[in-house]
């Protein structure tokens, strides 16, 4: 393979990573991290079906509003709703953008490694880009990770290119490019931001504070972040409605964490398993531990410290969510490709076997985990959610405003293309249910397997009360052991919409 690997032309690895990322482009928004996908999917559809209002994103979970909610820069979403456009609705079209996304992140890491190493070791890095089974999942994802990765590449590869040849045209495009991963994330600014000043620091010392061309791009990335999060909090406070950025009420925050070894632990634990593929350390390793006058070591370094310092920013998000940390990868993957350059080089007697074996491990277990932990996740017919949002659509009418009884969790609304109220089933009452059918709710629907698409239903006594409720006050549409969805009419409120829809039935 690594003979292979050295002929081939960097097309063929664009081509294999191209072709991994196709895999399941036709899966239902189900599966790792749903939830995160509805959302981005739900502003796509409403883009596209509500008019193409780029400031004003809406999600599904907005109650009898409009949805119009604070959210992250949504230039993807926005982007997925102009191909609906062209091409009519499909949520394969937004994996289609993120895979194309992301083998223009493995082209561009190429480009980036090429600058400061041999052919060779770029050639490593744009195939474990390819390969690692946490990229290849994040850059198919419904969501604006693939953009994000790709922006920070290309922002890098601006910089690094000024940097050495000092023409103005790579410094514009690095901070094209950087500003739109800073919108999309705000965290950029910090993984990104640092590799950049340690570069600029590299280069000009002292000097670098009197280089107006940094200043300018420092000014034109700050400004565009702080005006588009200035103005999504406008809408925040408008509306009532967050992805949750900003105070200590968001859940992101519990930086009590950091002093426990369970968090880093884990963190390290998950990066070794699901980013490394567990062998990818090896390599790795070498590549920090082996010196090469030539390499720029420490700048993938002190990247590699800038990803990890961003879980101290905001420590549950990082510790949640895996693809907080695929950033890492941007940095680790040229220390990987190094390390394994100089293993088959001849490093000691037995590291080239060793290197081979590593290698086979890495594919062998990256396929491994990405086919039980994420590919398997997305198999319709073994997602409860998925299964329930059918019968919503067959049982209600489109444009009712349904409880959707599911936590924090909109997978159930985007799956049924239906608007309306998250709830927790712990707060189902008769009461509650009564005020929110005097704002426009008709149905209540939820699940008594699963609370939210990743998360158990487990307490028994809350089942029962929810099977009571449903049966004496309400109007089943659909009761069974699994599932229900449930008229509100019997309290009051009265859908002229629902009783047409009946009346077709």
């Amino acid at each position: 393979m690594a003979v292979f690997l050295q002929q081939f032309p960097l097309p063929l690895i664009l081509a294999f990573g191209f072709v991994l990322r196709l895999y399941h482009v036709n899966a239902p928004i189900i599966g790792i991290h749903a939830w995160r996908q509805s959302d981005t999917a739900a502003m796509a559809r409403n883009y596209y079906e509500n008019g193409f209002r780029f400031l004003y994103p809406q999600i599904d979970w907005g109650g009898s509003t409009p949805g119009y909610a604070e959210t992250e820069f949504p230039m993807y979403p926005y982007m997925v709703s102009l191909v609906y456009k062209l091409f009519g609705f499909s949520d394969s079209y937004g994996r289609l953008l993120s895979a194309i996304f992301g083998v223009m992140a493995i082209y561009f890491m190429y480009r980036l490694v090429r600058l400061v190493a041999t052919n060779k070791v770029a050639l490593w890095s744009a195939f474990f880009f390819a390969v690692l089974p946490l990229n290849v999942f994040y850059s198919r994802t419904f969501q604006p990770e693939s953009l994000l990765i790709m922006s920070c590449v290309i922002g890098l590869y601006g910089f690094v290119h000024w940097s050495q040849s000092r023409q103005d045209r790579y410094l514009i495009l690095s901070v094209i490019f950087v500003t739109l991963a800073s919108l999309l994330k705000v965290l950029p600014l910090v993984y990104v931001g640092l590799p950049l000043i340690f570069l600029a620091w590299q280069n000009f010392r002292g000097r670098m504070f009197l280089q107006w061309r940094l200043w300018a791009y420092a000014a034109v990335v700050l400004t565009a972040t702080l005006l588009w999060y200035y103005h999504a909090h406008q809408i925040y406070q408008a509306t009532g409605l967050s992805f949750g950025f900003w105070g200590g009420d968001t859940g992101r925050y519990a930086w009590r964490d950091l002093v426990g070894f369970k968090f880093w632990a884990d963190i390290l634990l998950r990066l070794a398993v699901r980013h490394f593929s567990i062998f990818g350390i090896v390599f790795l390793l070498v590549g920090l531990l082996r010196h090469d006058e030539g390499f720029p070591k420490a700048w993938f370094g002190v990247g590699m410290v800038s990803v990890l310092l961003t879980c101290g920013i905001a420590p549950t998000s990082s510790y949640v969510h895996e693809y907080y940390q695929l950033p890492l990868l941007i940095y680790a993957v040229p220390l990987m490709a190094k390390g394994w350059v100089d293993l088959v080089s001849g490093l000691f007697r037995f590291s080239k076997a060793l290197a081979y074996s590593c290698l086979g491990l890495l594919i062998t277990a990256g396929t491994i985990i990405y086919a039980i932990d994420y590919m398997g996740k997305e198999i319709p017919a073994r997602s409860t959610v998925y299964s329930l949002a059918q019968q919503v659509q067959a049982t209600t009418p489109l444009e009712a405003r349904i409880i959707s009884a599911t936590g924090g969790d909109p997978n159930l609304l985007y799956l049924s293309h239906r608007k309306g109220w998250l709830v927790s089933p712990y707060r189902v009452n008769l009461d509650y249910l009564q005020a929110l059918a005097q704002e426009g709710a008709e149905y209540l629907v939820g699940s008594y397997q699963v609370v939210e698409s990743y998360s158990r239903f487990t307490d028994e006594g809350q089942k029962a009360a929810l099977r009571s409720l449903v049966d004496e006050h309400l109007e089943p549409r659909v009761h069974t052991e699994e599932s229900y969805i449930a008229d509100l009419a019997p309290l009051g409120h009265s859908s002229s919409i629902s009783r047409q829809f009946f009346q077709g039935v």
